[in-house]
């Protein structure tokens, strides 16, 4: 039986039942201004709090050591006057929180929207050409393929922190690649007192979500697969978790320059993309090391020979499929020792010949990496199998590492901030084809 198929389709808008706060009676004092205690209930946000308390949102966050998101049973100190707001809690009430979550089990409240293109209208018309409901098992929209194995992944976290004692709502959301659908599922307010939203996949999609929520920092809004970067750079409650071409070209930068710096260092970019060679050519300038960069309109081995020595590292910065298959060819056919460094996307490349990007040791960043010998990602297979008995979908892995990464201790990814805006993930170790399987890079 196929992964899809062990799916239910029944997804529904899940709608949060606020339940009355618990606060203490008893107020206390630090540096002369007055604070009501105030212990988070299950269901509660900062605006609702503030909105009990008649206090801003920023008092409680100036007010208390607030990082990502609440949690169940966190005691607040909530200003009883808007004057004393700028009066911080001093060490010894930050002391006091600490020594009382160190008492409690650790049940965190948490709730996660995820924005993805199920497609059920076009899922229940395909079930309805069947009389015998055995006969789509494996049979489903094909477009769906996307979020219903990354809703997969998220459902498996969210299994194994439940069983931690966490306390995690999950919300779905059919956005059906369409714009005005997310349109309304943001409009409609129900992603209001969401505390982690995870998607929409696609770029336009997501900046529709940003619009409203971009700046609430009460909240953290996940691009998980998009490279476009105008939304980190603008809205500061989003992280994204695909490394932009300059972070990934920084990363084979710092490699080359700890193992090869001794080495000719060659830039081969497509005609029409000379910017992308200029600004590689750019960052090595600024460590010393000089690097040339050529632009290719024919990528034939008699073509390109001239440009290649005895032995040479290579940057190819392109995403174009055909140019990359083409020009890898053309280098492996060519007596000269080359290093080839690449992107990320040549992984989802079909076209491209492993034998070959073994041959020529090609290595690119990869932020989704899956390595059986990493105890992580074991544990993750192992829970998979266990719950599904088959092999992993595509993006299964990926949304496992993100709900576990933003929803439990686990840290995999590495963020940087954005000036004004939000945060992109760094962490792209090099890997390489070792025997047909990938391979982080010693």
């Amino acid at each position: 039986m196929g992964i899809i198929s062990k799916i239910t389709f029944a997804f529904s808008l899940l709608f949060v039942c606020g339940l009355s706060a618990q606060t203490v009676s008893d107020t206390v004092v630090f540096d002369g201004a007055t604070y009501l205690k105030h212990i988070v209930s299950a269901g509660e946000s900062l605006k609702s709090i503030a909105k009990l308390h008649k206090v801003k949102t920023s008092e409680i966050i100036d007010n208390n050591e607030i990082q990502k998101r609440l949690y169940y049973n966190q005691l607040l100190y909530i200003p009883v006057s808007s004057n004393q707001s700028k009066s911080k809690v001093t060490n010894l009430s930050i002391q006091k929180q600490i020594e009382l979550a160190d008492d409690l089990k650790d049940t965190s409240e948490l709730d996660i929207a995820l924005l993805m293109p199920y497609f059920l209208v076009k899922n229940d018309t395909m079930y309805n050409d069947f009389e015998d409901t055995t006969e789509i098992q494996d049979i489903y929209y094909q477009r769906s393929e996307v979020a219903l194995s990354f809703h997969i992944g998220v459902e498996l976290a969210l299994d194994s922190l439940r069983k931690q004692g966490k306390n995690i709502r999950l919300h779905t959301f059919d956005t059906n690649k369409d714009t005005l659908k997310v349109h309304q599922i943001v409009s409609s307010k129900v992603l209001e007192d969401m505390d982690v939203i995870i998607g929409p996949l696609y770029a336009n999609n997501f900046r529709i979500l940003c619009k409203k929520y971009g700046d609430d920092t009460t909240k953290i809004l996940i691009s998980p697969l998009s490279k476009n970067t105008k939304n980190v750079r603008k809205y500061s409650a989003v992280y994204q978790l695909s490394p932009s071409f300059q972070v990934q070209t920084n990363i084979i930068k710092d490699y080359i320059l700890r193992h090869h710096n001794q080495d000719r260092v060659i830039v081969l970019n497509q005609k029409g993309y000379e910017g992308k060679s200029a600004y590689i050519k750019n960052l090595f300038n600024q460590e010393g090391k000089g690097v040339e960069t050529f632009t290719l309109k024919y990528t034939k081995v008699d073509s390109i020979r001239k440009i290649f020595q005895e032995k040479q590292v290579v940057i190819i910065p392109s995403e174009n499929k055909a140019f990359v298959s083409k020009i890898l060819g053309a280098i492996g056919g060519m007596d000269s020792t080359s290093l080839v460094f690449g992107l990320y996307d040549w992984k989802k490349y079909d076209n491209l010949d492993i034998h070959n990007l073994m041959f020529l040791d090609v290595k690119f960043p990869d932020a989704y990496s899956f390595s059986s010998a990493n105890t992580h990602d074991a544990s993750f297979l192992k829970l998979f199998e266990q719950k599904y008995n088959t092999n992993q979908a595509k993006y299964t892995h990926i949304a496992y590492n993100i709900v576990m990464h933003f929803a439990s201790d686990f840290s995999l990814f590495k963020f940087q901030n954005v000036t004004a805006g939000g945060r992109i993930n760094t962490y792209a170790p090099l890997h390489h084809y070792i025997d047909y399987e990938l391979f982080p890079v010693e």
